[in-house]
């Protein structure tokens, strides 16, 4: 026998067999071999560990960041963290920032929150050297995010999954300096809040109740509302693979998603502005025929 047959003889065997079975079968493959052929098999077994060992430290750790929207302390992100971890390989860390009311939300007052997060986020290399940062985020979490990906090129992120998202569909991903991140948006056709936050404020948008369509963005469409996704069924089948190993489930509500009715789609291509602007008219009418009624003598 070769010394080339001796290694894929060995390596074949070792690879059919756990680790912790291994050493035995090395041994017994090199006893059943003449004595000059046992310094090939000990060199066979040599490369064949080495190999090995360089697999397992190609494959890099993994921390997940969950961020969460307003109106809540985040309380999805602790059946997250359980369905998501796994021992020595990935760490999950709700990351969240105070009770966020309705009016900020609305206002221009974001800057505390989005700063707060930045601040965390900054922080996870320091406390998990060698991870990779995967980030999760729903509803205001998505904006949070996406204005800290704008600012800070030097936060690496390797994979964004965004549920609820109100980022607008506008958002400049090709602008962004992490050319490797993949990114999935988890669509919930029957969630109406994005299209709200698009109306009735400024600078937010409904990509959680349509999509992107954007090359850089996989949309994936659901038939839920804006808190739907956070169900055991939904993180084990269609988050996990995502997070793990950057594997993308395919929905099937992708095929059977029913056209959007008429109103929402309407109220979807609404800006901030003309709103105001409706309102303003609306308002001058109402002065207007007011004062028309006060001039006008009564027959």
């Amino acid at each position: 026998m070769e010394t080339r047959e001796v290694h894929a003889r060995l390596s074949e065997a070792l690879g059919s067999v756990s680790p912790e079975e291994r050493f035995t079968v090395f041994k017994a493959f090199k006893l059943a071999l003449p004595a000059e052929l046992h310094e090939a098999v000990d060199v066979a077994f040599d490369f064949f560990t080495y190999g090995m060992q360089s697999r397992v430290a190609a494959v890099r750790k993994i921390v997940v960041a969950l961020v969460h929207g307003i109106r809540t302390d985040g309380g999805w992100q602790e059946k997250a963290r359980q369905a998501l971890q796994k021992e020595g390989e990935v760490s999950v860390v709700p990351l969240g920032f105070e009770f966020y009311d309705v009016v900020r939300f609305l206002g221009p007052w974001r800057e505390e929150p989005i700063s707060r997060i930045e601040r965390k986020l900054r922080d996870l290399p320091r406390l998990y050297p060698d991870h990779d940062l995967v980030i999760i985020a729903h509803s205001f979490g998505t904006y949070i995010i996406s204005k800290i990906l704008q600012r800070a090129p030097d936060i690496r992120v390797l994979r964004l999954l965004l549920c609820g998202s109100i980022i607008s569909a506008k958002y400049k991903w090709d602008s962004l300096p992490h050319e490797k991140l993949s990114c999935v948006n988890d669509v919930g056709t029957r969630d109406v809040w994005p299209v709200f936050a698009r109306v009735f404020s400024f600078d937010y948008g409904c990509s959680g109740s349509f999509g992107f369509k954007d090359p850089r963005v996989i949309d994936r469409y659901f038939n839920y509302g804006h808190s739907d996704f956070f169900a055991n069924d939904h993180y084990e089948r269609f988050w996990r693979p995502f997070v793990w190993r950057g594997e993308i489930a395919a929905s099937p509500w992708d095929l059977e998603r029913p056209t959007t009715p008429w109103l929402l789609s309407a109220l979807g291509g609404v800006p901030f502005v003309k709103v105001i602007l409706l309102v303003v008219v609306a308002l001058i009418f109402l002065a207007c025929y007011g004062i028309f009624a006060c001039v006008t003598p009564f027959f």
